[in-house]
């Protein structure tokens, strides 16, 4: 009897001490202190905020079960060389997941050391298909590139009726490559043609050569599946130019287009582009989210602290499911996660790929993005 009693206590108090941490740290691996070449958005900063809001937000339950989160900043700038020496330093941190690696190229870098090291990392917004197959301990907290090439192939098909498409992708871009075989197995699935593929660079700034061959061919509409100032050159020569078709992109123009307008210049656009979500969204969740982030930071979110926000959100309830907090132990937790409801949408999990989720399809006119719909995926389209 005193043995059972002993040994009740032992796994009592053992529990006890398990499930009252007194600090955990998470490692934010993004780049903090460097403009991209590729993008306008300061990642840094907005990546940040939305983490940092989803922490504040959860407080209540965090604090209901006495755990308190240090975040760990891990730069790695613009250097994709950087991002393997954060990963390392992640790896040999107290940090028990990271969140972060933002872009398609970064957590395809990251992943095989954050596997090899057993520590969970979840990228808001890699949507490159084969992230999520990297191994147990790599999540994703957005939908793919193959949903997106899927949807714009759709666009162009169904809404454009096009028939033939030249394509200009940024050969250095895995996101941008990535994203363009999507498509174009979709476009020729459906009947459509691929009439010229041309190559840039993410820093070009001159497209003569490009527009010389575009030319010399008839296509129906354009497909730029870069990021968002190289988007935008591509789009405002073009338009410069003589070339008035309509263009198609992904999720890299952005949301908001600050400066993907701006680099525009006013000029008349036919566009059509996916997001994940657009602050015009008029969920509960999603003008919640709006306000309070408004109100904690004194500006308007993009999408990239809304994708943070989502992430972090759902490690916070992993970690509230758990009393084991190892790395491991959160591993665990996360890949018994089988839905989420986040203010991009519902997330369905799966395994070793990308969640199940909507994206929101826009169109873009001279001067900003408009929502069109919130499109599910559909079963066909599960990978």
């Amino acid at each position: 009897m005193k043995t059972a009693l002993a040994i009740f206590l032992l796994l009592f108090f053992q529990d006890k001490a398990i499930s009252k941490p007194k600090e955990i740290v998470i490692g934010l691996a993004s780049n903090f202190s460097e403009v991209s070449s590729s993008s306008s958005n300061p990642f840094g900063g907005y990546f940040r905020d939305g983490i940092t809001l989803a922490i504040q937000n959860a407080k209540a339950k965090l604090d209901q079960k006495e755990i308190t989160i240090k975040t760990q900043e891990f730069d790695y700038g613009t250097s994709d060389a950087r991002v393997l020496e954060v990963a390392k330093n992640a790896a040999s941190s107290e940090a028990i997941a990271v969140v972060g690696y933002n872009f398609s190229s970064h957590a395809l870098l990251a992943a095989p050391i954050h596997q090899q090291a057993g520590l969970p990392m979840i990228t808001p917004s890699a949507t490159a298909n084969r992230v999520g197959s990297l191994g147990a301990f790599i999540h994703q907290a957005c939908f793919d590139n193959a949903f997106m090439g899927e949807t714009l192939a759709h666009v162009a098909l169904n809404k454009l009726k096009a028939k033939r498409v030249a394509m200009i992708t940024a050969m250095d871009c895995a996101y941008c490559t990535d994203l363009a075989t999507a498509f174009e197995a979709e476009f020729k699935n459906g009947g459509g043609m691929i009439v010229v593929s041309e190559q840039v660079l993410q820093k070009d700034t001159d497209f003569t050569s490009t527009f010389k061959k575009l030319k010399s061919y008839s296509f129906d509409t354009v497909l730029v599946p870069n990021q968002e100032l190289l988007s935008a050159r591509i789009i405002s020569s073009l338009i410069s130019s003589g070339i008035s078709k309509p263009f198609l992109g992904g999720d890299g123009w952005g949301n908001v287009g600050d400066e993907f307008f701006s680099i525009l210049g006013g000029k008349p656009l036919t566009g059509y582009s996916v997001s994940h979500w657009h602050p015009e969204e008029q969920s509960i969740k999603s003008k919640k989210f709006v306000t309070d982030y408004k109100n904690r930071f004194g500006k308007m979110p993009n999408d990239t602290s809304v994708l943070a926000y989502d992430a972090m959100s759902i490690l916070i309830d992993a970690l509230l499911k758990t009393n084991d907090f190892t790395r491991s132990g959160v591993e665990k937790s996360l890949s018994k996660l089988n839905e989420f409801q986040g203010v991009t949408g519902k997330f369905i999990f799966r395994k070793k790929q990308s969640p199940r989720k909507s994206l929101v399809l826009l169109s873009a006119n001279e001067s900003k993005f408009n929502v069109i719909e919130k499109i599910e995926p559909s079963k066909g389209a599960a990978r």
